[in-house]
């Protein structure tokens, strides 16, 4: 009885084992069947398609994966991802395995529309939407990407390295990217009146972010460029603008709870050039501004220097308190003939004619920027300058003159300039000046000019212009000359002619008349201060005036050897450039009628432009002047020779 009492209880447990089993599998049948139906459905309900993965591998360790891929659809679009080389590795628990570190050799994101919710606002950063609290805790709690490449809308491209750690604690989290290259077009726009064309915008940075800060590291190749910029009113035009930016560092501080930006920092070396600046003022060339950078959420300051591809250099200095007035402060300095010929190769206005050969100017200027209007303050400092301006040469050039900008109106002044030596045939030494001008901005060479002192040496004696005020919109400008002291020894040695000779001293007004580009003199009048002087005038000189008249030959006999005591003339000057002299003489000569008083009343002509290059060809001036004038006259003889004329 007990045999088959077992063997049936045996048979018993076997069906039920057996039917435990076929339960199991109609279980596993039933619940694979129900996860491939939620899956499709997931995947249906999330607009996902061609999930693919390749190359499984399953361990202790973790899971890899040699290659997935998913698309999912929005608006019609494609979203993609493809990865390649994933591995998830995972910690062993009592309660079981829990993933650790995903690790992604390459991961292609590619985002053709930025996604737009359905009507639904985003979530805040305090609310049950936020960050923190959306990350379930079973995700690794580290995520290394090798390579990430990101293509979003709008042309933007991002490549680079990627990790994000301390994801399961959200006070602690990390996003770390040893080099990460952006690149994006800039499309065209106006700002505040400037006209920026399309561009390329190509930043390459490491960066590292947590909760409270952000740092990113600019490298080389980081870099804005603007195919044109246009200023405001068409004032100028820069081709190809590009700002580098490589090691240039930002560092931000801000809050997620709520969202705040509470710190920026965004210093370091920038440089901007442009192939070519187009501006009425100045000629057209390469220019480049290189310094250094340091803004914040308080100003913006540059310190740097700009320079032209002529070799035009200043330093700059600008700061910008966004609760107060922006200023900049520029200096400028120009060394003998190389800094001369960069001035004239950059500005219009420098005239064709001006040449510097030796010393050296600095320019310091002052800008501010106040809601009223710009405000200039400035000097110019001269010391030891010298040149040629056309056939003229001056030197030692010393002194300030300083200038200032005050809503429309600009002014000039000095205190102290002073001028070695001005030389167009017949040197003028110790020059002075000290005076202001003043005019608006609209009518720059309309204004007044005021003269404390304006004096200098002439041929032994002084010039001098008295104190004054002169309105440059009324013209012609009548300026009095005095002169006084001159001596008539230096004027014979300088006129070039052998044999002249005399003495005596000189004074005398000589009224100028400035009108545009000309100058002319009027009624001037010269007188010799008693006793008087002599005069020697060579008889080979004076012979072809003598013939057939008799009272020139008694002229030409007196003039030889003639002891004056009175010596005045009047003093004309026309807009041709002919000198006209009414000389009047009273004394004697001990070779004419026994020495008897004679009157002469002799008229004078002199075309003083011929005598200046006469001068000026002789040596009187200097070699480089003689050699201009020798060039000149060559050419002249050139043309008429080419056009077949004799004058």
């Amino acid at each position: 009885m007990a045999r088959p009492m077992a063997f049936r209880r045996l048979m018993t447990l076997q069906r039920l084992i057996r039917g435990l089993l076929i339960l199991f599998v109609v279980l596993l049948l039933a619940g694979g069947w129900y996860a491939n139906v939620a899956w499709e459905a997931w995947k249906q309900a999330s607009s996902i398609h061609n999930f693919n993965w390749q190359g499984v591998e399953l361990s202790l360790a973790g899971v890899q994966l040699e290659r997935l891929s998913v698309t999912q659809m929005r608006n019609g679009q494609p979203y993609l991802a493809e990865a390649e080389a994933l591995s998830l590795g995972w910690s062993w628990h009592w309660w079981g395995p829990m993933p650790d570190v995903v690790r992604v050799g390459r991961l292609a994101l590619n985002i053709p529309a930025w996604p737009v919710a359905d009507g639904q606002e985003a979530p805040s950063a305090t609310g049950p939407g936020a960050l923190s609290r959306q990350l379930p805790a079973w995700l690794p709690d580290t995520i290394r990407i090798d390579q990430l490449v990101l293509t979003l809308p709008e042309g933007i491209r991002a490549e680079g390295d990627l990790a994000v750690s301390q994801l399961s604690s959200p006070d602690d989290r990390e996003i770390v990217t040893n080099a990460m290259t952006v690149e994006a077009p800039i499309p065209g726009m106006t700002r505040g009146g400037w006209r920026l064309h399309e561009g390329r915008l190509s930043l390459v940075f490491a960066a590292k972010a947590d909760q409270q800060s952000a740092t990113l590291d600019f490298g080389d190749q980081s870099q804005i460029e603007l195919s044109r910029v246009d200023a405001p009113d068409s004032a100028a035009q820069l081709d190809t603008l590009r700002i580098d930016l490589a090691g240039t560092t930002l560092k931000a501080g801000y809050s997620l709870q709520p969202m705040a930006l509470e710190k920026l920092a965004f210093t370091g070396p920038v440089i901007a050039t442009t192939a070519a600046i187009h501006q009425p003022q100045l000629h057209t060339q390469p220019w480049r501004l290189d310094g250094r950078l340091d803004a914040s959420l308080k100003s913006v300051r540059f310190d740097g220097k700009l320079s032209s591809d002529a070799g035009t250099n200043a330093k700059l200095e600008f700061s910008f308190p966004f609760d107060g007035t922006p200023t900049m402060n520029a200096e400028m300095t120009t060394v003998g003939a190389s800094g001369g010929r960069a001035l004239a190769d950059t500005f219009k206005a420098w005239p064709k004619a001006l040449e510097i050969g030796e010393g050296s100017a600095r320019t310091t200027l002052e800008l501010r920027f106040p809601s009223a209007g710009a405000e200039l303050q400035g000097a110019m400092d001269f010391d030891g300058l010298g040149g040629l301006f056309g056939r003229t040469a001056w030197a030692g050039l010393a002194g300030t003159v300083t200038m200032d900008l005050a809503g429309d109106e600009v002014g000039f002044g000095t205190t102290d300039l002073a001028l070695d030596t001005v030389n167009p045939g017949v040197a003028v030494n110790t020059v002075q000046l000290a005076g202001r001008y003043r005019s608006t901005t609209e009518q720059v060479a309309a204004g007044a000019l005021m003269l404390d002192q304006a004096s200098a040496k002439l041929l032994g004696g002084d010039l001098r212009i008295e104190s004054g005020e002169w309105q440059l919109s009324q013209t012609p400008l009548r300026i009095p000359v005095q002169l006084s002291g001159i001596e008539l020894s230096q004027l014979m040695q300088v006129y070039p002619a052998e044999g002249l000779s005399g003495s005596g001293i000189l004074r005398g007004t000589v009224p100028l008349r400035i009108s545009g580009q000309s100058v002319s003199v009027e009624s001037g009048q010269i007188d010799a201060l008693a006793p008087g002087g002599t005069l020697k005038l060579p008889a080979e000189k004076l012979r072809g005036m003598a013939q057939g008249n008799e009272a020139m030959a008694l002229v030409v006999r007196a003039m030889q050897n003639f002891n004056f005591s009175v010596l005045n003339s009047t003093v004309n000057y026309d807009q041709d450039g002919k000198l006209i002299l009414g000389l009047r003489l009273e004394g004697s000569s001990p070779d004419v009628r026994d020495g008897h008083p004679i009157v002469l009343n002799i008229n004078l002509e002199e075309d003083i432009p011929a005598l200046m290059t006469s001068l000026q060809l002789s040596g009187r001036v200097n070699e480089a002047v003689t050699e201009k004038v020798r060039n000149l006259m060559q050419k002249r003889g050139a043309e008429r020779q080419s056009t077949g004329s004799d004058h």
